[in-house]
């Protein structure tokens, strides 16, 4: 298909077919030079655009694609021989490896000749080439990037041709693939000279020019291989055939060029023969030129193939037209790429932390750090976000826990319930009959069995303390990086930070568990309340059993409806002891509800204040004092190190590079450990691994086993009123405590 490129000049329609697979004959050569320099006209703005931004960037390694005429191609295979062909400039050729690193030859259509080195630092040097010889100049500066060796680098040689001669285009001419090091080679030069293809080649916007002399088997040549790891469809690759004079068989040289054949290479953008001067004549590149004309002219093939696709000047032609298609498409893109590279560059640089020059300017941010980690990092994790990211706060976590515990307690008190136990109590008592009068209860035995009990309480408070801890600290912890937002200096801090939360912690779950263990130790005096809920407690069991006894089943259910109904469970199942024993069993069962209430109250209060209230102030407290215990912490840590200062400097220069090159385009000591995790917060005074939910788990079970020394009440009455004292669903917005044993009011 033509591929027809139109164009209005003074009024007129010029056409002219360029890549075309059809010739336009008897076309006047003032008509193509028209359309030529019209076409370049209009082209020629957004290539000198892209060169200013190709000047700026391409020492840098930003990412944005330019435009390419990328030149691959085995050892001797006639690279050099064709870009002096197409640029006009002699160029190092031989045997072996003669390019030893990018040559980029930017071709620009002038009135007058010049020659220009452009340097990295965009210096754009003049080389006089009545005084200079171009090629030995590239050879020296070779050697000042590659070094003496025959190794290859990545270091740019960039020189601009400005000629009447030549077209528009930027030509990239890279070392030939080396496949075995000869003489002092580097040992991976095939690596060496593949992985720099493959840098150039793998961008979109350039077009992959694959030479190869036609006395080679086009299946043996691995440019196109390299050129099918990228460009697997060949949309952007054009194969050159070097050295047609030495073409074996014209045929099917001709045959390639069609490609008409299934059993041929393929290309879409096909392939064009060209006749080069070899590297030992001594004729100028003008003859050359003219050499290769009279050559194809007289060539079988020409009437075959038609001069579409052979000679240099159908490759410039060729060439000319599809860098102009890449300018035309990459133009917009690399202005969208730029303009996203240049907001992706200002917010890493915002994101950044201020430079902190001076000590009070540092100790103030320290502050400001401290103060957004309080406020905007452990404070939420104390109520319900409005993102629902946390489905339950803390104090609802702790008010659960706390519950647990309340039912814990409770289940162990229908031991008194049991045989066991009150044989226990009758075995204890007779142990003391004689030492007092018979209606006195023995004071020592109500102590001791008090004290069990108490003992008892104790290990299920150790567990409570630690897990509800244990709890807070996961939850303060938990995606607190996340929440820093990017902020460098808050994550250098967040270590530090995170070290003085667990050592407050842990200091005041010391200060709990002294607490609540020190309330143990007093409840372990003699048995002592002021409350009157303990005498009530023995008065209604007195009536109870008196109802009982009287048999008024009418008063007794009349009675029944004022009374807990674990009272019930208790005065049924110590009716038939002795006088003696229940007494003491009443004392025993009415003390202990007393005590528990009164204990699990006094924990509550302990353990919200220690892991709620009290949690946001002391850290807060602890790292405004920290820079006053250690006098050189805010310095050390927030002092501007190397790495951030590197890295401003870095994106200031790429954010400076990308605005020029966008405007061109036209756009408008606390030791800190790593390994500081949760596990560092210790149980104390607890040997036993079980956990609340495990206990509550082994109490239900305990309790299908176990007698009930009650003619009215059975193990399935017993499990269904235990199902009463599961915790109740809350708002998660309140806080709600059930003290022991209220069955009426829940």
């Amino acid at each position: 298909t033509s591929k027809v490129q139109q164009y209005f000049t003074n009024g007129d329609l010029i056409i002219s077919h360029y890549s075309s697979l059809t010739t336009v004959e008897n076309t006047k050569p003032t008509t193509m030079d028209t359309f030529v320099n019209a076409y370049d006209e209009k082209i020629r703005p957004l290539m000198d655009k892209i060169d200013q931004a190709r000047t700026i960037l391409s020492s840098s390694n930003d990412g944005i694609i330019f435009p390419n005429v990328v030149v691959v191609g085995d050892q001797s295979s006639g690279k050099s021989t064709l870009l002096e062909a197409l640029s006009l400039v002699e160029l190092p050729k031989g045997s072996g490896i003669v390019t030893r690193c990018p040559l980029v030859l930017r071709l620009r259509k002038a009135n007058e000749r010049r020659v220009y080195h452009l340097h990295n630092d965009n210096r754009k040097v003049q080389l006089d080439e009545s005084k200079l010889n171009i090629l030995d100049y590239i050879e020296a500066e070779t050697k000042k990037l590659a070094g003496v060796h025959k190794n290859v680098v990545q270091d740019l040689i960039e020189l601009q041709v400005e000629d009447p001669n030549v077209r528009d285009l930027t030509v990239v001419d890279l070392p030939g693939i080396a496949r075995n090091p000869i003489a002092d080679q580097p040992q991976d030069i095939h690596k060496q000279t593949t992985n720099l293809i493959r840098q150039f080649i793998r961008q979109e916007g350039s077009v992959i020019l694959c030479v190869f002399p036609a006395n080679v088997d086009i299946a043996t040549v691995e440019s196109f291989t390299l050129a099918r790891e990228f460009d697997s469809e060949g949309s952007r690759t054009i194969g050159v055939i070097t050295k047609s004079d030495l073409a074996p068989d014209n045929t099917v040289l001709a045959q390639q060029l069609l490609m008409e054949k299934p059993d041929v290479f393929q290309l879409k953008l096909g392939f064009i023969a060209v006749r080069n001067r070899s590297t030992d004549e001594r004729i100028s590149l003008e003859d050359a030129r003219k050499r290769e004309g009279e050559f194809f002219r007289e060539h079988s093939i020409s009437t075959l193939v038609g001069s579409y696709c052979l000679g240099v000047d159908a490759l410039i032609n060729r060439l000319a037209d599809l860098y102009s298609d890449r300018v035309r498409e990459i133009f917009p893109k690399m202005k969208n790429d730029i303009q996203k590279k240049l907001k992706e560059t200002r917010e890493q640089l915002e994101k950044l932390p201020p430079s902190l020059e001076t000590a009070s300017a540092r100790l103030t941010k320290y502050y400001e750090l401290a103060e957004f980690y309080i406020e905007k990092i452990l404070k939420q994790r104390f109520t319900i976000s409005n993102d629902g990211q946390h489905s339950v706060s803390l104090v609802n976590h702790l008010h659960i826990k706390l519950t647990q515990f309340e039912n814990v307690i409770f289940r162990q008190s229908h031991e008194f319930f049991t045989e066991e136990y009150h044989v226990k109590v009758r075995n204890a008592m007779s142990a003391c009959f004689g030492e007092q009068l018979p209606n006195f209860l023995p004071h020592p035995v109500l102590r001791r069995l008090i004290g069990e009990k108490l003992d008892q309480l104790w290990s299920v408070a150790n567990l409570l303390i630690n897990e509800c801890f244990k709890k807070t600290m996961n939850i303060l912890s938990e995606n607190d990086c996340e929440e820093c937002h990017d902020d460098i200096l808050l994550l250098k801090l967040l270590p530090i930070f995170r070290r003085i939360a667990i050592s407050y912690l842990n200091d005041k779950k010391q200060t709990v568990n002294d607490q609540l263990k020190e309330l143990i130790r007093l409840e372990k005096h003699d048995p002592y309340t002021l409350n009157n809920y303990y005498m009530e407690t023995i008065s209604k069991c007195k009536e109870h059993l008196a109802e009982k006894r009287a048999k008024s089943t009418t008063e007794m259910k009349k009675s029944s409806s004022t009374t807990d109904h674990d009272d019930i469970l208790m005065f049924d199942s110590i009716s038939n002891d002795d006088q003696a024993v229940q007494d003491m069993l009443i004392s025993i069962y009415a003390y202990w509800k007393l005590l528990a209430k009164r204990f699990i109250d006094y924990a509550a209060l302990s353990l919200r204040a220690g892991c709620v209230f009290d949690v946001c102030s002391g850290i807060g407290d602890r790292l405004r004092q920290l820079p006053i215990k250690q006098n050189d912490f805010v310095d050390t840590h927030l002092a501007e190190d190397t790495f951030i200062r590197n890295k401003r400097k870095q994106l200031q220069q790429t954010k400076e590079r990308l605005e020029k090159v966008y405007a061109i385009l036209g756009g408008d000591s606390i030791t800190v450990d790593d390994n500081d995790t949760l596990t560092n917060m210790e149980p104390m005074g607890c040997d036993t691994t079980m956990t609340l939910d495990e206990l509550s788990e082994s109490l239900s079970r305990a309790s299908k086993h176990k007698t009930i020394n009650s003619s009215t009440v059975t193990v399935n009455n017993l499990v269904t009123e235990l199902s009463w004292l599961q915790p109740q669903t809350v708002p998660t917005n309140s806080i709600h405590i059930t003290t022991a044993g209220s069955v009426d009011r829940r």
